[in-house]
C-alpha cells in the first residue's frame, strides 16, 4: 500500500477529491485550512499570509497508485496560476 500526501493551494479543492476518486483511490481524508511555509512563501490565513492550503491523504493499493499519481500529475498540469499542487507518495506498511 502507498500513502500519497497531497498539499493544495486555490479556490478549486473539490478536483483533488474527483481525482482521487476517479483513478482508483478507495477514499481520502480531508484537512482543509492547513497553514505552512514553503517554497512559495508563507500562508497563514493573515493579513500578512494570506491563503489557506487543504491537505489531503489517502492510503491507495500499490496496483492503483501509479493510476493515481498519474491523475494528480495531469491535474498539477491543468492548474491556473495561483493554484498549486504538491504531493508525495510513501510506503506503509500496515493499514487497519
Amino acid at each position: 500500500m502507498r500513502m500519497f500526501w497531497i498539499i493544495y493551494v486555490g479556490p478549486r479543492k473539490a478536483r483533488v477529491a474527483e481525482t482521487l476518486l476517479a483513478h482508483g483511490a478507495p477514499g481520502y481524508t480531508e484537512f482543509p485550512h492547513a497553514h505552512g511555509a514553503g517554497a512559495h512563501g508563507r500562508i497563514e490565513g493573515t493579513r500578512a499570509w494570506p491563503g489557506e492550503e487543504s491537505v489531503f491523504t489517502s492510503v491507495i493499493p500499490i496496483d492503483r497508485s501509479k493510476s493515481v499519481a498519474d491523475g494528480l500529475v495531469a491535474l498539477q498540469a491543468e492548474l491556473d496560476s495561483g493554484e498549486r499542487l504538491h504531493f508525495a507518495v510513501l510506503p506503509v506498511e500496515q493499514f487497519c
